[in-house]
C-alpha cells in the first residue's frame, strides 16, 4: 500500500506544481495597449503615457491618487485603459465608422467638432458660416479624456460596470413600493459611471445625459 500512497502522492505534488505553476503564468501574461488610429488590432483610444499625462492634471482623489501609486503597476493601468475602451465602445455614437477593418468606434466619418463654427462672413462672398468635422485619422480629445477618467476609476472599483443596478438605491421595498435613491454613489444607470465620464460624449453621440435634440415643427 505504501508505494501505491507514494505514487498518489506524488501525483498529486505533480498536478498542485502545475496549477501553480499556470496561475503564475496567468498573472505575468500583460496587456498590450495598442493606440494606433484605425488599426484593426487597436484596443485603446489612448497610450498609457499620454493617460499618465492627463491624470496628473486631475484632482487627486481617491481614485487618482490609487492610480499614482507606486503599488499600481503598469499592467493594472493598461488592463484599466482596454476595460474602459470597451466600455466606450458600447455607447451609439453619430457618423459611421472611417473603415470596415478598424477595431474601434472611433475614428469616423461625418461628425461635427461640438462648438465649432468657422464664420466666413468676412471671407467674402457668399456670406455662411461652415462647420468643421472630424477627420477619418483623428479621434477627438473628448474620447480619450472619456476613457482616461473611467479607466482611472475602474482600476480603483473594479466592479464599476459589471453591478446589479441594486447599488443605486439605499432601500428596495415592496410592501407600499418605498424606494430611496442613493445619490451619493456619484452616478446612476445601468453601469456606476463618474458623471464627468458622460459629460464627454455630449455632441458625439446619437443620445445621452449630455444630448439635447431640438426639431423643427
Amino acid at each position: 500500500m505504501r508505494p501505491l500512497f507514494s505514487r498518489l502522492q506524488f501525483l498529486l505534488t505533480q498536478n498542485l506544481s502545475a496549477n501553480a505553476n499556470q496561475s503564475q503564468r496567468f498573472l505575468l501574461m500583460a496587456i498590450t495597449i495598442n493606440a494606433t488610429v484605425g488599426s484593426a488590432s487597436a484596443n485603446s483610444y489612448i497610450t498609457l503615457s499620454d493617460a499618465n499625462a492627463i491624470v496628473e492634471g486631475l484632482v487627486p482623489d481617491d481614485d487618482v491618487k490609487a492610480w499614482e501609486a507606486g503599488s499600481t503597476s503598469d499592467d493594472y493601468r493598461n488592463r484599466a485603459l482596454y476595460t474602459a475602451c470597451q466600455r466606450i465602445d458600447r455607447e451609439r455614437f453619430l457618423g459611421a465608422r472611417a473603415d470596415d477593418t478598424q477595431a474601434l468606434q472611433w475614428p469616423r466619418d461625418g461628425v461635427r467638432k461640438p462648438d465649432t463654427y468657422i464664420n466666413t462672413y468676412a471671407v467674402g462672398f457668399p456670406f455662411r458660416i461652415t462647420t468643421d468635422y472630424y477627420s477619418s485619422t483623428e479621434i477627438p480629445d473628448q474620447i480619450k479624456k472619456a476613457q482616461v477618467v473611467l479607466a482611472v476609476y475602474l482600476q480603483n472599483n473594479v466592479s464599476g460596470i459589471g453591478l446589479s443596478g441594486l447599488e443605486d438605491f439605499q432601500n428596495v421595498q415592496l410592501g407600499s413600493i418605498n424606494v430611496t435613491p442613493n445619490l451619493l454613489n456619484g452616478a446612476v444607470g445601468a453601469d456606476r459611471v463618474p458623471p464627468l465620464f458622460e459629460r464627454y460624449f455630449t455632441g458625439l453621440r446619437i443620445s445621452g445625459p449630455g444630448n439635447v435634440a431640438i426639431k423643427r415643427s
